[in-house]
This record gives C-alpha cells, sequence and structure tokens, in this order.
C-alpha cells in the first residue's frame, strides 16, 4: 500500500509554519522599534522636512535651513555647502506624507516606521492571496519573513526610507494587472500613473501598456496629471524645483567629489528631541551599488549619464519588441526584474535598502512557475548573505553589495530564463475548467 501523509499532518504543518512566520516577524519588529527608538530616521527627517517646506510654499528641493527659522524646517544633514536639499522624494512623495509632517517628529518617527511594516505585509498579504499551494505560500512567506532579517531591510526601516511605499503600490498594479478581467480597466491605469508620479523611471511603464494594457493607457494619463497636479496646487514651483534639484544632484554625485560639511549651530532640542538623537543613526551595513560607482571604482570618471542610461533603456526597448506577441501575464515578472534592475543605472546613490523591490519579482516568479524558479536560488543566497552582513556589520563596501549582487543575478535570470515560467494562477485555474 503506498505511504501518504494524513491530511491533519499537513494542517499541523501549515499551523506550525503560520506560528513560526508570525513570531519570526514579530521578533523582527521589535528589533526595528529597538534600532529607531534611540535614533533620528535621518532620511525620514529630510522628507518631513520636505513635506513641511513644500506646503509652506518654500521650494523643498534647495531649500537651508538657517539660525532663527522654524526649527520644524531643520534637518542637521542638510549641508549648506551643496546646492541642493537631502529631499530626494518627488513631490507626490512628499504629499503622502504630510500626514507624518503633521505630527511631533517623534510621533511621525513611530507612525512611519509602523506604516513600513503595514506596507510590508500588505504586499505579502497580496502575493500570498494568489498562491495555489502551500510549497509557494511558504517560499512566498518565509522569504519575505527572512528579508526583514537581512541589513538591506533594517536598514531601510531605521533610516525611514519609502522604497516599501513604491513596492506596495507597483504590487497592487501587478496582481490587478495579471487579473484576465479586471487587468486592462482604468481605475488599475490610475495606479500606473501614481507609479510614475512617485518614480519617474517608471515612465518605462507606458510603452508595455501601449503594447499589453492599452485599456489602462487613458487611467494612467489620468492618474499622473492627478499624482502630480496635487502637490502643484499646494505649491505650483514645486515640479520645476524637483527637476532643477535631480539634475544638479546627478551632476554631484557623478562628480565623486566629497563636499565637507558647513559648521552649523542648531537649537539643543528640536521638537523635543535633543540635537544628538534627531542627528543619530543606527550602526547599520551600507554601500553604494549603483553603475556610476562600479564605473568610478574601476577608474572611469565623469562617465556621460546618457549613455549609462540607454545601456538600460535599449535592451528593455529590444525586449518589449521581441515580446511584444506574448500575454502580459507571461511578462510582469521579467518587468518586476527590469524595474528592479533599472535602479541601478541611474545617476544616484542606490543603497541597499532599494533591495527591497525585490519581493515583488521573487514572488511573482514563485507563482508564476510550477516549481521552484532559477531566478530564487540566488535571492536565497542573498537572505543568507545579508543576514551575516547585518550579524557580523560588515564594513568593506564589496562585501555589504554581495546581497544587492546576488538580488540582481536573480532578477537578470528571471529575464534570460523565462522558460521556466508557465502559466500564471488564474490561467492555470482556467485551463483545468476547460479540460474538466
Amino acid at each position: 500500500m503506498k505511504e501518504f501523509t494524513p491530511a491533519w499532518a499537513w494542517e499541523w504543518v501549515a499551523l506550525g509554519a503560520v506560528l513560526s512566520i508570525s513570531l519570526c516577524l514579530s521578533i523582527s519588529l521589535c528589533v526595528d522599534i529597538y534600532n529607531t527608538l534611540p535614533n533620528g530616521s535621518i532620511d525620514l527627517r529630510n522628507r518631513i522636512t520636505g513635506a513641511r517646506t513644500m506646503m509652506a510654499n518654500i521650494p523643498p528641493y534647495h531649500y537651508k535651513w538657517h539660525k532663527g527659522e522654524p526649527p520644524e524646517y531643520c534637518d542637521p544633514y542638510n549641508n549648506p555647502s551643496v546646492p541642493v536639499s537631502k529631499v530626494t522624494a518627488t513631490p507626490t512623495g512628499l504629499l503622502l506624507l504630510v500626514p507624518y509632517a503633521e505630527l511631533d517628529y517623534r510621533s511621525g518617527q513611530l507612525f512611519w516606521l509602523f506604516t513600513q511594516w503595514a506596507l510590508l505585509l500588505g504586499t505579502v498579504w497580496l502575493w500570498l492571496r494568489r498562491c495555489e499551494t502551500f510549497q509557494q505560500w511558504f517560499l512566498i512567506a518565509a522569504f519575505s519573513a527572512g528579508f526583514t532579517y537581512t541589513a538591506s531591510w533594517r536598514l531601510h526601516a531605521e533610516r525611514g526610507q519609502a522604497y516599501v511605499l513604491l513596492l506596495f503600490v507597483y504590487a497592487c498594479w501587478l496582481v490587478l494587472t495579471l487579473d484576465l478581467k479586471k487587468g486592462n480597466r482604468f481605475l488599475v491605469g490610475c495606479i500606473a500613473g501614481l507609479l510614475i508620479a512617485l518614480r519617474p523611471p517608471l515612465l518605462l511603464l507606458v510603452p508595455f501598456l501601449a503594447l499589453h494594457r492599452r485599456g489602462q493607457l487613458v487611467g494612467a494619463a489620468v492618474g499622473l496629471l492627478v499624482s502630480a497636479g496635487l502637490p502643484t496646487l499646494i505649491n505650483h514651483a514645486v515640479w520645476p524645483d524637483y527637476f532643477s534639484a535631480m539634475r544638479d544632484y546627478a551632476g554631484i554625485y557623478t562628480s565623486f567629489i566629497d563636499i565637507p560639511a558647513q559648521p552649523q549651530t542648531f537649537p539643543g532640542i528640536i521638537e523635543d528631541i535633543p540635537i544628538h538623537t534627531l542627528g543619530h543613526m543606527a550602526v547599520i551595513p551600507w554601500a553604494d551599488y549603483s553603475v556610476f560607482n562600479l564605473l568610478h571604482v574601476m577608474g572611469f570618471d565623469s562617465v556621460p549619464n546618457l549613455p549609462v542610461l540607454l545601456a538600460i533603456v535599449v535592451p528593455f526597448g529590444i525586449w518589449l519588441w521581441l515580446t511584444r506577441a506574448q500575454p502580459a501575464e507571461r511578462l510582469l515578472t521579467a518587468l518586476a526584474a527590469w524595474f528592479f534592475v533599472v535602479d541601478l543605472f541611474l545617476p544616484s546613490f542606490r543603497n541597499n535598502y532599494n533591495d527591497v523591490l525585490i519581493l515583488n519579482v521573487a514572488a511573482l516568479g514563485v507563482l508564476a512557475s510550477a516549481r521552484i524558479p532559477w531566478g530564487v536560488w540566488p535571492c536565497l543566497l542573498a537572505l543568507i548573505a545579508g543576514w551575516a552582513v547585518y550579524g557580523f556589520n560588515v564594513h568593506r563596501a564589496w562585501m555589504i553589495d554581495i546581497p544587492s549582487f546576488l538580488f540582481t543575478l536573480g532578477a537578470i535570470l528571471f529575464l534570460f530564463f523565462p522558460k521556466e515560467e508557465t502559466m500564471s494562477p488564474q490561467q492555470r485555474r482556467e485551463s483545468k475548467k476547460r479540460k474538466s
């Protein structure tokens, strides 16, 4: 008689998996709270001050705080010697942070930490809802929980970064676009427009929509118009200020000139927080992983931006053309991988907290394959490397970049080995119905 595992045993296994992953996530959240409380979440600080100055009709991207001005606008890391501020989020991103900016900074800081976790768990929940097998569910849930123990997530959470917001909004668009019935609708296109307003390089979505989801195009235009237009109603010059600052910032970054900070006198206490706490950060490994920095390390300085940008845009265009006849559902994993890789080619600092965007790529890959796809294996190794980087507090940049390299390798494998992917979950369900 053939041996088999009774159903009740699988139920206990599933329950044990749920409890174990929940415990891991709870412990990880406690670690993030521990890292955040004695520090100032310095990246969140520049966005909060940026949102406040934008609301006050002050150019947030070139603003420099001076003694005597409202301390609520003060960012201790806004170097007066640099022509631009530390704010790099788009005006749409700043607008979404206005509710946090209305709070005192300590409350907003903790509120944003819990929001980061809510966005992360919300993203995982979106993907878990589409799982058809326990293996898919466990892989996505365990991978996401494991990611929160890497230096990439620890840095993201403690610094108060916002890439997890982009992760969640992008996951919403991907999940809806996967749906054969709803994926071509106006409202889904509105989400695409919001994505572009939050991250302008995602303008590359437009040709994909033109080829595969034309029903979203009008919604994308409306979503972009509304998302980009609302900040303009508050501060009419905010978008020109943003693009001017990003041009200046790109020039400063690609010159790789270290501009010393100009000494400043700050109030001893800002928003009931001592200045040494507001400007303090947890010791978490971080490193630049952009193509521009790689070229700099190799001795190629002052490389023009255009050739580097074309090095990613042209291959993306070729991929779009070669896959134009395929259904969109089969291309979304590769599309998510493309947008993960695009960040490497921008003329700006690419920190390891950007790695959070790999969660959508890995989840899509798991859902779109009958077995563990090739692209997931380097990502699993990256988790182990990320744990080691954080646990041993590694300082060498090339060692800190190992997890990012492995995540990037996983994303590239999803581009070059599409045959590992099968039908989407919805396509498999419909295929089973037709056969029965």
